[in-house]
């Protein structure tokens, strides 16, 4: 389902701006030197102390990372840690190395561990031979090694930051010396750039103070070659189709390959909707037979950038008349991997492989400064290199990369000596957006539904507003479905027919991830469903799964929804639906309604509040019935919930704190508990 940035700075620093992010996409590129035959034969090896010695490096950085923001992180990392101390530093992908292997990493080098936390205080999946390896190993291996490390994560969440504190607690239990406290990034407001930039200075600060590291003046170098390669074909090229898996599937055994697939049935479920955009779109599988989903799983969609952005950057840089023309992309590092499909074009590069409408950090303004065109441009971004001057700036300005420089100095070309090198490394890679099928796969098998929320940030005061990248797309691409086709409620345009018209007729990029969001195995097993706005997707698919399984003589259990919407005259979604299904269902169905903005004059309520109402029930359900439970929405949201459940469990059943979380944890062990949430 579509995730929903707050309208505020927090929105402008999320560790990903929409969605959910794609695990490991840099997998799904074979390297360029590899491809050519550079490095084809090389074998790599798998201790990092040999690695370390080989290459003459005198720090290393792990990183685990779920949805690519601590990756990005440890490459920044790397990169300014040999440009203002000369240090030689490799940023690793912690599944790249036998975890055994740092036990033997020599005392005069220096280990930096970046690692995120998602679900419920779960490592990232290229983390998970590290997470074993320190909870299986005993007596001091670690003796000699001097680390620091840095942890993102988001407080809203119960297992704030679990993994690195875990991590750094099994590193010190094993001998290993920390030079300095571990950081935590917190996510909650959007401050996890700038808890990175204030660790990243007391890192520094440990290198001049305590390691006697000498700085030097920073000065741009590229990890990356891009040029101009008049000789190669269109067939040759990479136009902007998402590229296909390497054979390397470690971290996406559970994707399937991308498709350009036909878009059916869309439609608006708000019922007001001046301001407001909710989608129903459903993407035809049949003619792929061999791609298939189950009820739960998500569907990732692959968003394009709006043309005004794209030309905008591509203006700023002097090289609109350039943007067909073929470029190929090469590592000048070993370590360094080419993030984008090569060779490509820079309009395939700005429109579809980089997120060229990303937000820009403080850190990345101050590199710009070097670049600046008039003494007027480098004044005004080292004005906003500071914390205060550029927090109160994103207040009220919506910043890109094109933005930001077209703010400091407008006009074609006034932006022409960045190195291309440079805007390809600081781009986040494309990424897709990942919803939740709101569709059973028992009764539409060769379909998919979505729903999501268009995503909108206005400025309070103002008429600038942050579109979400995604579901904007989705947006202006129903609209040109309509029988009378519109624009863009906005007029943002985009390229609807995809690269090389592979998407002509309405089609998105998307391909399945597999969820383990799932029904019970038996219909007759009692479920209970709390949703928040689009969070209602998967509970639709369940509903209409278990109407299928009695319309055919299957005896079904108890069904509870607790559903959270504004009101009855606006988002109460797919509300037919659920009537008609309460009546098909019967006592069997139990739909509970929470409207936080009634217009009767009422007061609002939560679904929190209105579980509370029903408390005997369902606490008899969970205990006596093992009914499985499951939240979908906000992270705000579960916690409240979660909290009401576990006063209700504990007053009810007699239960201290410990024994409610007892059987809690033993719940979410058997999957019984499930959540899928966000924010």
């Amino acid at each position: 389902m579509a995730l929903v940035g707050a309208a505020s700075v927090a929105y402008m620093f999320k560790g990903t701006l929409w969605d959910k992010p794609d695990p490991y996409h840099y997998k799904w590129f074979e390297r360029p030197q590899e491809l050519m035959g550079g490095r084809a034969g090389a074998q790599q090896t798998r201790n990092i102390a040999e690695k370390i010695e080989e290459t003459g490096a005198d720090m290393v950085i792990f990183w685990g990372s779920q949805s690519g923001t601590a990756e990005r992180m440890a490459i920044r990392l790397a990169k300014e840690c040999h440009q203002r101390f000369g240090l030689k530093v490799l940023a690793v992908d912690a599944s790249d190395y036998e975890s055994s292997s740092i036990a033997q990493i020599p005392a005069s080098k220096l280990c930096i561990f970046l690692a995120s936390t998602f679900g419920e205080g779960d490592p990232s999946d290229n983390l998970h031979g590290l997470w074993e390896w320190l909870h299986t190993t005993s007596d001091k291996p670690l003796a000699e090694l001097k680390y620091m490390a840095f942890g993102l994560g988001n407080s809203n969440y119960k297992h704030y930051n679990e993994v690195i504190k875990v991590v750094v607690e099994r590193l010190n239990a094993l001998g290993a010396q920390a030079l300095l406290p571990t950081g935590l990034a917190d996510d909650a407001q959007g401050e996890t750039e700038e808890h990175y930039l204030e660790w990243k200075e007391k890192v520094f600060e440990t290198f001049r103070t305590q390691l006697g590291y000498t700085e030097r003046d920073p000065v741009y170098e590229p990890s990356l070659k891009v040029f101009e390669d008049e000789s190669l074909e269109p067939i040759d090229l990479n136009h902007g189709v998402p590229a296909e898996k390497t054979s390397d599937r470690k971290t996406n055994s559970g994707m399937s390959a991308v498709y350009s697939l036909p878009v059916r049935n869309t439609r608006e479920l708000f019922q007001v909707s001046e301001h407001r955009n909710c989608i129903h779109m459903e993407v035809d599988f049949s003619e792929h037979p061999e791609l298939k989903y189950k009820t739960g799983d998500h569907l990732g969609v692959w968003p394009i950038n709006p043309d005004v952005e794209v030309n905008r950057l591509l203006r700023v840089l002097g090289l609109t008349s350039r943007r067909q023309i073929p470029i190929t992309i090469l590592s000048l590092e070993e370590e360094v991997k080419v993030k984008v499909p090569t060779p490509t074009t820079l309009d395939a590069l700005l429109g579809h492989y980089l997120e060229t409408c990303a937000p820009v950090s403080r850190e990345t303004v101050t590199s710009l400064i070097q670049f600046a065109p008039t003494s007027a441009a480098k004044e005004f971004l080292t004005r906003l290199s500071s914390k205060e001057t550029y927090a109160e700036f994103l207040h009220s300005n919506y910043i890109n990369l094109g933005r930001l420089l077209e703010q400091a100095t407008p006009g074609d070309g006034a932006w022409k000596d960045i190195p291309l090198s440079f805007i390809v490394e600081i781009l986040p890679v494309m990424q897709p957006r990942y919803y939740s099928i709101s569709s059973s796969s028992v009764v539409s098998p060769r379909s998919a539904a979505l729903t999501a929320v268009v995503s909108d940030t206005v400025f309070p005061g103002t008429n600038e507003r942050i579109p979400g990248l995604s579901t904007n797309y989705m947006l202006a691409l129903r609209e040109s479905l309509e029988a009378k086709a519109k624009p863009h409620p906005h007029g943002l345009t985009y390229p609807l027919n995809g690269p090389s018209d592979v998407l002509a007729g309405g089609r998105i990029h998307a391909h399945v991830r597999k969820s383990t969001f799932k029904l019970p195995a038996l219909a007759s097993h009692p479920i209970v469903m709390v949703a928040a706005g689009t969070g209602i997707a998967p509970f639709r698919a369940f509903l209409l799964e278990r109407a299928r399984m009695q319309s055919i003589g299957r005896e079904c259990g108890p069904m509870y929804l607790f559903f959270g919407c504004r009101n009855a005259n606006q988002d109460y979604l797919y509300a037919s639906e659920l009537s008609a299904l309460q009546s098909q269902f019967g006592d069997l169905f139990t739909l509970v309604i929470a409207f936080s903005r009634p217009y009767t004059g009422k007061k609002g309520v939560y679904v929190q509040h209105r579980f509370a109402e029903y408390a005997e029930e369902v606490c008899n359900l969970l205990t006596e019935g093992n009914a499985n439970f499951y939240i979908c929405g906000s992270a705000g949201m579960a916690r409240e919930v979660l909290d009401t459940v576990g006063k209700e469990l504990g007053t009810r059943m007699k239960w201290t704190e410990d024994e409610v979380k007892e059987f809690a944890d033993k719940q979410k062990k058997f999957k019984r508990w499930q959540q899928d949430v966000w924010g």
